[in-house]
């Protein structure tokens, strides 16, 4: 600013980071001087644009391309697998009835019940590289939301967990698939009860987003932001950039392709989800 004063002439520093009540804010600043009648520089503009939905959008496009990559392999992976799961499962049922010895029958009832869990892991990874088929409606994103934690409460994990809600009441509905919305909703309030262990507090809350807009035709369309925030441990910074790649999973026993398909079904709906650490170190999903 001290340059573009003394010389008149507009400068872009370029992008920087920015401290803010929300943490570190990435911007762009730009200064431009103001004259008077005269032509002298009577003072100057600082402008600061707020990179954060840029960011998200590239990092989404990358995600995007990483998964097209990934995908025609996946679906010929997800087919030769498939199929001999069929046999050794039909396989272990026909065994489990011959057979009456407690410890063998025991030995069978586990292999059918691993093969219906790798079943359920190549199912997902075939919904990853195919792109949902969207049954748009109007959704009620709080009745989705309600239903998902009235679910969650019944669970046995939620514990001694206690329940933040912070509805906008004058939220209009949205359109999209109610099902995968769901989905979407039930992966991250589950990842958050892990992360608690039964104790601690999870917040959920939706409000529109008043930093955005995106063009609609001759108008502007807004977004609907919902976070989803706990007070666990949080996740390692060294992991944040991985969190929503296929088969990445910072729990031991995690398949890694929850919130990889969470990002899938957000990104055919025109939006985003990040994961943003809250003040403090808690962590939050938008």
């Amino acid at each position: 600013m001290r340059d573009t004063l003394a010389q008149g002439v507009a400068r872009r520093r370029g992008e920087g980071l920015l401290r803010s009540r929300r943490g570190e804010v990435e911007v762009s600043a730009s200064c431009a001087p103001l004259h008077d009648g005269d032509g002298t520089v009577a003072g100057a503009v600082l402008v600061l644009r707020d990179l954060t939905l840029q960011r998200a959008l590239e990092a989404t496009g990358r995600r995007a391309e990483r998964l097209a990559g990934l995908g025609s392999v996946a679906l010929g992976l997800a087919h030769e697998i498939k199929n001999p799961l069929g046999g050794i499962k039909g396989a272990a049922q026909l065994l489990r009835g011959a057979i009456d010895d407690p410890e063998l029958v025991r030995c069978t009832d586990i292999i059918i019940r691993e093969v219906e869990r790798l079943d359920g892991l190549v199912e997902h990874l075939r919904e990853l590289t195919v792109p949902p088929r969207l049954e748009l409606e109007p959704v009620n994103i709080h009745r989705v939301l309600n239903d998902v934690l009235a679910l969650q409460r019944q669970a046995p994990a939620w514990g001694e967990t206690t329940l933040r809600v912070e509805f906008d009441p004058s939220l209009p509905a949205v359109s999209g698939d109610r099902a995968q919305l769901t989905q979407v909703f039930l992966n991250l309030v589950k990842n958050a009860l892990e992360a608690l262990g039964g104790r601690g507090e999870i917040r959920v809350s939706t409000r529109i987003e008043t930093r955005y807009h995106v063009r609609r035709g001759r108008g502007r369309g807004q977004f609907l932001l919902v976070v989803v925030e706990d007070t666990g441990p949080g996740v390692p910074p060294d992991d944040v950039a991985q969190l929503f790649s296929p088969f990445f999973s910072t729990k031991a026993s995690g398949s890694g392709l929850g919130l990889a398909l969470c990002h899938r079904i957000v990104t055919e709906h025109g939006g985003t989800i990040a994961h943003e650490p809250r003040p403090g170190g808690e962590p939050a999903g938008e």
